[in-house]
């Protein structure tokens, strides 16, 4: 039994809502109800407007597992799980450690607004298509939002996304192994980022296989290049998920690398660089802590004479990237803790919903004016419509959040906009009111409004 594993009994059988307390009838069950829920939800086409979110994958989950767990729509956060898991994919024990629980719906929704941006992959021929699917596929995976069925409620967003995408995906083509191990490559990364399509590549190579041309003129109409929204860049918040992923794999490997040298004090020196990823991946903040730590590790290894020639290169590298990873963190972390700084100082931080909100209406109508008059009156409208939201409820999730990052990804193109508070201060306060109310606020708030703001998240 895992340590802290509220989704389990005291002997290590998960929680159901059937009774059951035998580990391998509850996994035949599972399998039982889920396999006949996933077809169904299939043939439905997936959730009606789902936006590949957090609250769209929770309620995937929480169709396919809810016959048989009373937690099924629950993600790793509400019972505060963390774990990880070992893989032997590249021929060596490998850590697969997954996102921040508490991070998990911001990541899921970072994830699904840069979906977004892509238009959902419409029109994007085959081999893009599985591309691309790939590489969301293992965005999702590293999140894994829910402590049992990633894989069956990835299966069915899928098939969802590639139906509404034009594609037909059917992963009845191949067996789990294949999925599971194209999966497994993907997340502990053995190229390094300047060659980061090959740590996708089986799983492109997967998709090719389950994917087809759905039929009918709706679906080739889908499929029209006129659809395709290439994306320009990744928004900063995946640049930073994806350092501190690079600052995992690397990190787990260099522990074992240093741990295993001889020498006094090694085995010692290994394991504090384990506990110091695992401390900077659940607070980015604690690189600064561990960052000579870090380097001197990476030092090592590249210094010590055993670890010369070509039979380490794979080590040489991996204390490269470890050592790459670790600046680019520390650089991420420092800038997010100096404007926040900054702008307590010039009194734009918004630390309560109330201030957001208030800062939220201030900005997004300046913002909206701008838009407007450089020739985007859509997305002007779209920030206009989430404005009168926002007024009645201080909080931004779903369309409206996605509104909102559709409006500042236009802005930031326009060079009358660069630099500009206004949007600055818009991303201030939308950062605040996509998170919970806090206690503190809701004792303070009118009960309307709390109602308002507690039925919003569950949804």
């Amino acid at each position: 039994m895992v340590a802290g594993d509220r989704f389990s009994d005291e002997n290590g059988v998960r929680i159901n809502r059937l009774g059951i307390t035998d580990p391998q009838q509850l996994a035949q069950a599972e399998t039982d109800s889920s396999l006949l829920r996933l077809q169904r939800l299939n043939l439905q086409g997936g959730i009606p407007g789902g936006r590949y979110d957090h609250a769209h994958l929770k309620q995937v989950h929480q169709k396919l597992f809810e016959g048989v767990y009373q937690w099924a729509g629950e993600t790793r956060a509400d019972r505060e799980f963390q774990g990880h898991k070992p893989t032997y994919v590249t021929g060596f024990k490998e850590t697969m450690t997954y996102a921040p629980y508490k991070e998990i719906e911001q990541r899921l929704n970072a994830i699904g607004t840069q979906l977004g941006q892509e238009n959902y992959l419409k029109g994007l021929p085959a081999e893009k298509f599985a591309e691309r699917a790939a590489y969301y596929l293992d965005q999702y995976n590293h999140t894994h939002a829910f402590r049992d069925g990633n894989g069956r409620t990835l299966q069915a967003t899928f098939v969802q996304l590639g139906k509404e995408a034009g594609y037909q995906v059917d992963f009845a083509r191949i067996d789990p192994a294949t999925l599971n191990r194209a999966r497994d490559l993907a997340m502990v990364r053995p190229h390094a980022p300047e060659e980061a399509a090959k740590n996708l590549q089986a799983l492109k190579a997967m998709f090719e296989q389950v994917i087809s041309p759905a039929p009918g003129l709706e679906a080739e109409k889908i499929r029209d290049p006129s659809q395709a929204r290439p994306l320009a860049a990744l928004s900063t918040q995946m640049q930073a998920m994806d350092a501190r992923r690079e600052l995992q794999v690397t990190g787990y490997r260099v522990m074992d690398i240093v741990a295993n040298m001889p020498g006094a004090g090694n085995y010692e020196k290994g394991v504090a660089v384990g506990k110091g990823v695992e401390a900077t991946n659940l607070n980015p903040a604690a690189v600064q802590t561990h960052l000579v730590q870090f380097q001197q590790a990476a030092e090592k290894i590249a210094k010590h004479p055993a670890l010369q020639g070509p039979d380490a290169r794979q080590d040489q590298t991996d204390a490269r990237r470890f050592r790459e990873a670790a600046g680019q963190v520390s650089t991420i972390a420092r800038q997010h803790s100096v404007a926040q700084h900054t702008r307590q100082e010039v009194g734009g931080q918004s630390s309560t919903h109330e201030q957001a909100q208030a800062a939220f209406g201030v900005a997004a109508t300046q913002l909206a004016r701008v838009l407007r008059e450089h020739g985007e009156p859509l997305a002007a409208a779209r920030l206009q419509e989430t404005i009168r939201h926002v007024d009645r409820n201080p909080y931004l999730g779903g369309l409206n959040r996605e509104n909102v990052d559709r409006a500042i990804a236009t802005a930031e193109k326009l060079p009358a906009l660069n630099n500009s508070r206004s949007l600055e201060e818009l991303r201030n306060a939308a950062t605040v009111l996509q998170l919970p109310v806090q206690a503190t606020e809701r004792q303070s708030a009118s009960p309307d409004l709390t109602v308002r703001g507690a039925d919003q998240l569950q949804r």
